[in-house]
């Protein structure tokens, strides 16, 4: 999915120039402190482990439903859904790299995308925090300001969430009809527009940094690049649903007239595991809502099936996606200092 998955790991700003030391006079982590990411550890394999149990228990209950659904294999599906998901991560890097010259951290982009690249596999580790600092500390050895870095950083979580936002909003009467609902998900694209003006989005990026004990935002990019750039994450969440959905029509046959319930179902799985930042990548958050959005469509457990499926198939293409931009870029600096 995205890249991205919540804002409660950025780092703390620092000058680029300053060199990285451990806390002054050789001090060493309060224990309170050091209870508090123990519990706060304890918590997310909890969590983890019962969403494993229940999807597990739910498919166990579901087995003789899957067992008798007529599975199809099209490869040629399952090959366009892997360019479709490729295309979106491409896409992905491609803004973060425009945040950064916005933001005042201009590289060269290949570097860009492979650092973005290696930085959201840490999503799997428990606690996101190790994908913000990890990229910021890669960015900051490839002579990146860490603080520019980080208003680059804020920026790529609030679009990448008002864009799949404005996907639903977009797509929901085309999913379900309702007039009342349907005139609050239209008044919505308005109102994210909004938020996203610099008036606005600087103080709520203040309050919620300052929630989080981090700095204040370094830049504040102008209205008119915010907008450009969120509209460009918009259009990349319908490339990203199109391969969820070339996955599913790969595995299940599933038609195209469910191809706008699937883009919503994936965008509203990436806020949804946003909204969950605590659990590493929103394990289970994702594949319930994804189940729950196809249930019309699929028998839940076909559909809770496609919806692990999907998961791996992402992993898979985000492997081969950081394998490219790394090898990409290890040829371009060969070639540079050649």
């Amino acid at each position: 999915m995205t890249g991205a998955e919540g804002a409660g790991g950025l780092p703390h700003r620092e000058s680029h120039n300053a060199p990285v030391e451990g806390p002054p006079g050789g001090a060493t982590p309060r224990p309170s402190s050091r209870r508090r990411r123990i519990v706060l550890r304890l918590v997310q394999a909890a969590i983890v482990a019962a969403s494993v149990y229940f999807l597990a228990a739910y498919l166990a209950r579901s087995w003789s439903s899957i067992e008798d659904f007529d599975w199809t294999f099209d490869v040629g599906w399952l090959v366009a859904s892997g360019v479709a998901l490729l295309a979106y991560y491409f896409a992905q890097a491609l803004f973060w790299w425009l945040l950064l010259d916005g933001c005042g951290a201009p590289s060269p982009f290949w570097p860009a995308a492979s650092v973005w690249g290696k930085s959201i596999l840490a999503r799997y580790v428990p606690g996101n925090v190790f994908m913000f600092v990890g990229r910021a500390w890669m960015s900051r050895s490839r002579g990146l300001a860490v603080e520019r870095v980080t208003a680059a950083m804020v920026y790529e979580q609030a679009l990448g969430l008002c864009g799949a936002l404005l996907a639903v909003a977009v797509l929901f009467p085309f999913w379900e009809y309702r007039p009342g609902v349907t005139a609050l998900s239209l008044l919505a694209i308005p109102v994210l527009v909004a938020f996203m003006h610099p008036r606005v989005f600087g103080p709520v990026a203040g309050w919620a940094l300052r929630l989080l004990h981090r700095p204040p935002l370094e830049v504040t990019l102008s209205f008119g690049k915010v907008l450009v750039i969120a509209l460009l994450f918009t259009a990349d969440w319908f490339v990203a649903g199109f391969g969820a959905w070339l996955l599913a029509r790969a595995i299940t046959g599933l038609g195209v007239e469910a191809l706008p319930l699937v883009t919503v179902a994936y965008a509203l799985a990436y806020v949804a595991g946003m909204v969950a930042f605590i659990i590493p990548s929103g394990i289970g958050v994702r594949e319930a809502v994804l189940t729950a959005s196809l249930s019309r469509e699929l028998p839940g457990g076909v559909a809770l099936t496609w919806a692990l499926l999907l998961r791996l198939w992402v992993t898979v293409v985000e492997l081969v996606f950081v394998g490219l931009v790394v090898g990409i870029e290890v040829v371009v600096r060969r070639r540079g200092a050649a």
